[in-house]
């Protein structure tokens, strides 16, 4: 009767740590998005061009004013492996999409990205599904959007450093 009570602090203290990724405010999974004064052409060849120069474009569609990426590899911006003291970026892939509509009489773009990170079906959780890595979903840090819209912005001769450029979250 008495074991399962023993049993407790042990089970409890080999739960694994939250991952880092499980901490990120709420208000960092937004979409990015930006208006612009210029024209809708003009606005969407400028964001063709900075787009094709930074990622792969999977899909384009003018009608709809919608870009969307292939899936990229690369390094999350925030969260890390921590082996004996060091910070290594884990392993992200994330898939863009650009949406470049009218807003109240001006060009509107909106950026989100879908990330994923890799995770073991162990230190995640998971059920194994017949592969012991899986793709979870995890937040952006939005880095990558707002670097993108400043390259669209400077690209349309827009000063980043001033109040022209309004950068927010939706």
């Amino acid at each position: 009767m008495r074991l399962p009570f023993l049993l407790l602090p042990i089970l409890v203290g080999c739960m694994p740590p939250p991952f880092p990724e499980d901490k990120l405010p709420i208000w960092e999974e937004r979409p990015v998005e930006v208006s612009f004064d210029s024209g809708s052409d003009k606005v969407w060849e400028e964001v063709l061009t900075v787009a094709g120069d930074t990622w792969p474009i999977d899909r384009m569609n003018k009608g709809e004013g919608r870009v969307t990426t292939e899936w990229v590899v690369g390094q999350s911006d925030y969260i890390y492996n921590q082996y004996g003291g060091t910070r290594i970026p884990e392993k992200v892939r994330y898939r863009v999409t650009v949406v470049v509509d009218q807003h109240k009489g001006k060009t509107r773009v909106t950026v989100k990205s879908r990330e994923q990170v890799e995770k073991d079906i162990i230190s995640a959780n998971l059920t194994f599904t017949g592969s012991i890595y899986e793709w979870i979903d995890v937040p952006s840090s939005c880095r990558k959007e707002r670097a993108f819209l400043e390259s669209v912005a400077a690209g349309l001769g827009k000063d980043t450093r001033r109040a022209e450029l309004d950068l927010r979250y939706r």
